[in-house]
C-alpha cells in the first residue's frame, strides 16, 4: 500500500449529513451524493477533477465528492457527511479548511474484497511512524463512476487530515 501525503485548498462545499450504521450507509449514499449534486448544481456546479489538481488526476474531467466519517460506521451510527465542493462561496453550506493529508489510493477490487478497513488501519500506522496526528476525521475523495469502473482501476481516495505532533 502507498501512503503519500498531498496539500488540500480550502473547499466550499454544500453537504448532506446523516448519522448511519454500515447499511444504512450503503442504502443512503448513493442517494446523498446525488442530492449534493443537485444543490451543487444548482449553486453553480460541482466543481470537478481539473478544478483541483492537488488529487492528481489525469483525462475527462469527472465530479468530486468528499464523504467525510466522524466515526466507524461498522462499529454503529457515526455522523457522515457527503460534500461536493462548488466555486461560489456565498452558496456554500460550509467551508473546509486547507489541510495536509496522508492517503493511499483505493481500487474498486479493494473495496468489493472487504479490504478498506486495513486501509484505513495501515494509514493511521503510518501517521503516528511519521511522527504526525491525525487533525480531523478521516474521509474518501470520490473522482470516478465507481459501477463503470474495473477492478483494478483505482476509485478513491481515503486520506486523513495530518499535523505535526505538538
Amino acid at each position: 500500500m502507498e501512503i503519500r501525503t498531498r496539500d488540500v485548498p480550502e473547499q466550499h462545499v454544500v453537504t448532506e449529513q446523516r448519522s448511519v450504521d454500515q447499511a444504512a450507509l450503503e442504502a443512503w449514499l448513493p442517494g446523498a451524493m446525488s442530492r449534493v449534486a443537485g444543490a451543487a448544481t444548482a449553486a453553480g456546479g460541482v466543481l470537478g477533477t481539473t478544478a483541483w489538481p492537488h488529487l492528481g488526476r489525469d483525462g475527462a474531467d469527472q465530479p468530486v465528492f468528499v464523504v467525510i466519517y466522524e466515526g466507524n460506521p461498522n462499529e454503529g451510527e457515526t455522523p457522515v457527511e457527503v460534500c461536493a465542493p462548488i466555486a461560489e462561496p456565498g452558496a456554500a453550506t460550509r467551508t473546509v479548511p486547507a489541510h495536509r493529508e496522508a492517503y493511499v489510493r483505493v481500487t474498486k477490487e479493494q473495496v468489493l474484497a472487504g479490504a478498506l478497513g486495513g486501509v484505513y488501519e495501515g494509514i493511521e500506522r503510518w501517521i503516528g511512524e511519521q511522527g504526525l496526528v491525525v487533525a480531523a476525521a478521516p474521509r474518501e475523495t470520490y473522482w470516478t463512476d465507481f459501477p463503470a469502473a474495473g477492478a483494478q482501476d483505482p476509485v478513491f481516495d481515503v486520506a486523513f487530515p495530518v499535523a505535526a505532533r505538538g
